[in-house]
């Protein structure tokens, strides 16, 4: 394609709709959190778009994927990995011209290699940018689980990278489709409540980069990798921006790996949990929160149960506890012993009508 004939525009907000939380600055529109994406219509045969990423840490496992949905996919027809810190990616190509709707997609998680649009070119004339589908809003949660993390991996076999995490196959997307939703992601690989994931000679939990501290910005470990270290420095989200009827909230699996039943630590856990159940209920008055946990162990059910009894009885009754059976090895097990998309779909069938209800009794 001649790119003297290409038509290019920044992936800001007038020219594209963005889901997710996202950062835009210096004219390059961030994508970090787990399927976050842009979406652009256009007429004509072919669009690219200039990409950048960061290739810290210098191991390719760690390198970030995107998608490209057409005209409605909702599985990608085109997956990529960022290997450059700057290059050029073909979106889209046809034999003629044509209405298109194009979302190019960030597959690999926040807690790895970013992913920056810089620039779209497109052969044609770009059209108004897309608006959501539906009404319906989720907010997904999590950790690794949520992030889609080792579904194309094998247990035993695989150890983490990015090309085998694949979010399209995971519970939280599966859900969105299957209750006709829009959708974001706030979810870190490895992340807790109470204590990150450490190993079993662990002496004290790792407590210095909780969801709490995620989860009130708009992507502040960008931030951070752009030099601004404190959050006094990082954007807060404006939750207005983007408001979720249905928040699902899984975690517990890493607190877990240092709680290991002893009670001072199972206490101090129901603490801090408790705690996050406020923080959702503060950003989001309006929202019914569904507490879940339990594919990959079930350590702290009692205990995550306990506290969504206690937020009923001291703030309200819009919040639910669904438990989730735990993985079993003939439905396969992914990379790290995390679940397989026959687990992640097991997930779905559980959590959809659930979250299919509090849509319903809303009206929507």
């Amino acid at each position: 394609m001649n790119d003297e004939k290409l038509i290019s525009f920044a992936a800001d907000s007038r020219n594209v709709r963005v889901s997710g939380r996202s950062i835009y600055e210096n004219d390059i529109r961030y994508l970090s959190y787990t399927n976050s994406f842009i979406e652009f219509e256009f007429t004509g045969s072919y669009a690219c778009a200039e990409i950048i990423s960061d290739l810290t840490p210098s191991e390719d496992i760690y390198r970030a994927w995107a998608g490209v949905c057409v005209n409605g996919e909702t599985v990608p027809s085109k997956i990529f990995k960022l290997d450059e810190k700057k290059a050029v990616y073909e979106l889209y190509r046809a034999d003629k011209p044509e209405k298109v709707k194009l979302r190019l997609m960030k597959l690999s998680e926040a807690a790895f290699a970013k992913m920056g649009v810089s620039e779209i070119r497109i052969d044609g004339t770009l059209l108004p940018a897309p608006k959501p589908l539906s009404e319906r809003r989720i907010e997904f949660v999590g950790d690794s689980i949520t992030c889609g993390y080792g579904i194309d991996g094998i247990w035993n076999k695989d150890v983490f990278s990015t090309e085998t995490e694949n979010p399209i196959k995971g519970y939280a997307y599966k859900t969105a489709l299957k209750c006709g939703a829009e959708f974001q992601y706030v979810s870190w690989s490895g992340m807790g409540v109470y204590s990150s994931w450490v190993d079993e000679n662990a002496e004290k939990p790792l407590d210095d980069w909780l969801v709490h501290d995620i989860y009130p910005y708009t992507d502040s470990p960008l931030e951070k990798s752009m030099g601004k270290i404190g959050h006094e420095e990082h954007t807060k989200w404006d939750f207005k921006s983007y408001v979720p009827q249905v928040i699902v909230f899984n975690m517990g699996t890493n607190d877990q790996s240092w709680t290991k039943h002893i009670k001072e630590r199972c206490d101090t856990f129901c603490e801090k949990y408790y705690a996050f159940l406020e923080m959702l209920r503060e950003k989001n008055p309006g929202a019914f929160i569904i507490c879940t946990y339990g594919i990959m162990g079930t350590d702290l059910l009692e205990e995550e149960i306990s506290c969504t009894e206690r937020f009923k009885r001291e703030h309200d009754d819009r919040i639910k506890y669904v438990p989730l059976p735990i993985q079993l090895e003939s439905d396969g097990i992914g990379a790290d012993w995390h679940p397989s998309e026959k687990s992640h779909e097991k997930m779905a069938e559980i959590l959809a009508p659930e979250v299919n209800a509090v849509f319903e009794s809303l009206g929507l």
